[in-house]
């Protein structure tokens, strides 16, 4: 099944191709003020160079966020836009389980996370993985990346942008998992998507385009600050 992913849920906006889980394409570029009519062109590009049209699409993966709320709205709506003018079928995928599913083959745990843009507060997912990708085990965390430490209790790999940062505070909090802790710089993938959106298509499990929103994790205003600014 060959299918189109798209996620804009951070500075880095992308596009993928997929057939099955074999990627066709993979392009990534910065998020700007006209990231509509770059994503447009990226998705035309991107189709080029796999030597296809927009009518050999057989379905569409968009990132659900976490992360950039203006960003992701842009990237969903674009996905909206061609599953109308298209008559596609379309799968909505976290960013988190994309970011997990990119780095399936360096380790069985995974933690993935993105900042949320204000301070050390992250958003983040603890995943398991296998032959056929990755499973969730948990709830979404949203927090301070310290607050990770106390849940890590098997080697795991983060993977997510800035990781390596994030290690070293995790380490700094308890030195004693640092062979626990491994990590790698990564940013979401559109063809990870697409794979990820490709699975989910074949076995039917699509998207209500009317209905399709964007994840929004989001920790209460009184944290946000309180984190943000306490005495350290």
């Amino acid at each position: 099944m060959i299918v189109l992913g798209i996620d804009t849920s951070g500075y880095v906006n992308a596009v993928g191709l997929a057939d099955g889980t074999r990627v066709l394409a993979d392009v990534a570029f910065p998020a700007k003020t006209d990231s509509l009519e770059q994503i447009v062109d990226n998705i035309d590009s991107v189709l080029k160079s796999a030597g296809l049209s927009l009518e050999d699409i057989q379905g569409i993966g968009v990132g659900l966020g976490p992360g950039s709320w203006t960003g992701i709205k842009v990237g969903v709506t674009v996905g909206k836009m061609l599953a109308f003018s298209a008559d596609k079928p379309v799968a909505g995928i976290p960013t988190l389980e994309a970011l997990a599913y990119a780095a399936r083959k360096k380790s069985l745990f995974i933690y993935a996370v993105i900042n949320s843009g204000v301070g050390d507060t992250v958003y983040a997912a603890r995943y398991h993985t296998s032959k056929n990708g990755v499973s969730q085990e948990g709830e979404y965390f949203t927090g301070s990346i310290k607050d990770l430490v106390p849940l890590i209790n098997e080697p795991v790999l983060l993977v997510g942008g800035d990781i390596k940062r994030y290690r070293d505070i995790i380490l700094k909090e308890n030195p004693l998992i640092r062979n626990k802790v491994k990590a790698l710089e990564a940013l979401p993938s559109g063809a990870a998507v697409a794979c990820l959106a490709a699975v989910r298509l074949a076995r039917g499990m699509k998207d209500n385009p009317l209905s399709l929103t964007p994840l929004y994790l989001k920790e209460s205003t009184a944290e946000v600050f309180i984190n943000k600014y306490k005495v350290k």
